[in-house]
Formats: structure tokens, C-alpha cells, sequence
């Protein structure tokens, strides 16, 4: 009988990978700290504490891509900003360049109207 129960009791390879992989690090931590903690009833504290880990494992996630969202909304507005700063400095130089042009012209202007003075 004994034989039986261990022969029922093993796992492929591909079982006990995937045991490892989904369930491998919690019951870990779970069954440390019933080992620690020794409750009263061991298989409630397991069962409480596995549900806690997978609110935690979802808040997590939850503020992972919370953080995501918030550095991409980051980089945008830090992008529109270095934009808007480009604009401001173009709209400055044209600016700038209309300053120097309407100068030019008034002084052309001014020559002319001198030289229609002198000539007249």
C-alpha cells in the first residue's frame, strides 16, 4: 500500500515544472512562514495567505502599469515642451529677421526720400 501511495504521488517533469513556475515562489514564502509562525490552523493561514499574494501580485501589476502610463505621459508632455520651446525660439528669430527687414526698408525709404529731396 505504501508503494502505491508514492507511486501516485510522482510527477512528470512537465508537472512539477509547472508547479514550479506558478506556484513554486509563494507556497515557499507561505509555508516559512507557517513554519515560523506555527497558527493554529495551518491550512486556513496558507489559504489566507495565498489569497493575500495575489491581491499583492495584482496591485502590483496594477502599479506597474500605472508607472508605465505615467512615465509615457512624462516623456509626451517633456517632448511637447522641447516643441513648444523650438516654436517660441522660431517665432523669436522670424521675428527678429521682420524687425531687421522693416528697419532695412525704412532706412531704404528714408535714403530715398533723401535723395528726392536732394534731387529735387
Amino acid at each position: 500500500q505504501h508503494y502505491f501511495i508514492q507511486s501516485n504521488l510522482r510527477m512528470s517533469v512537465v508537472e512539477s515544472d509547472y508547479l514550479k513556475k506558478w506556484i513554486g515562489v509563494p507556497i515557499t514564502e507561505a509555508l516559512t512562514e507557517v513554519a515560523l509562525k506555527r497558527p493554529a490552523d495551518p491550512i486556513e493561514y496558507i489559504a489566507l495567505w495565498l489569497l493575500r499574494y495575489k491581491e499583492n501580485q495584482l496591485k502590483k501589476s496594477e502599479e506597474a502599469a500605472n508607472e508605465e502610463r505615467l512615465a509615457a505621459e512624462k516623456k509626451k508632455l517633456e517632448e511637447e515642451a522641447k516643441k513648444k520651446a523650438e516654436l517660441e525660439e522660431e517665432q523669436r528669430r522670424i521675428s527678429e529677421e521682420n524687425a531687421k527687414k522693416q528697419a532695412e526698408i525704412e532706412k531704404a525709404l528714408a535714403e530715398q526720400a533723401k535723395l528726392n529731396e536732394a534731387t529735387s
